[in-house]
């Protein structure tokens, strides 16, 4: 399967997802074991302080979790089992968030995925491991 397969199945799944569409996310690219979502972040994301909520930046971390191409079509039904999310660094009303998953290692009932969550100028907001379960 290529990865116009992947991507073209990842958007008919992302298209359902009425979180994902209300927080603005974008879904960019689907590869084999690898997937990138984006967010601009606007007033809707904010905290009290002003800058962009953590929930927020969670969400998207595990969204982006279910997206590279070797989880789309396999059927499989999925679920978070765990997230564990190190945040670096805040956040802005303004950036651009790029979160980007990468298959670390695919078993029969497990998946684990890393994910990397950075600005526009590249800088690491979040560091994140997604244990995902076959239901």
């Amino acid at each position: 399967m290529d990865e116009a397969f992947w991507h073209e199945r990842a958007r008919e799944i992302f298209d359902g997802i009425a979180l994902a569409r209300h927080l603005g996310f974008e879904l960019l690219e689907v590869g084999p074991d690898t997937a990138v979502m984006a967010v601009s972040v606007d007033e809707r994301h904010g905290n009290y302080m002003g800058g962009l909520h953590g929930g927020v930046l969670a969400a998207l971390v595990d969204t982006v979790a279910f997206f590279p191409g070797r989880l789309l079509p396999s059927g499989l039904r999925l679920t978070t089992e765990g997230l564990e999310v190190h945040f670096m660094r805040p956040a802005a009303v303004g950036d651009r968030i790029t979160a980007r998953a990468v298959i670390l290692r695919l078993g029969r009932r497990v998946a684990t995925v890393q994910v990397q969550a950075k600005d526009a100028r590249g800088q690491l907001l979040c560091h994140a491991v997604a244990t995902l379960l076959t239901v």
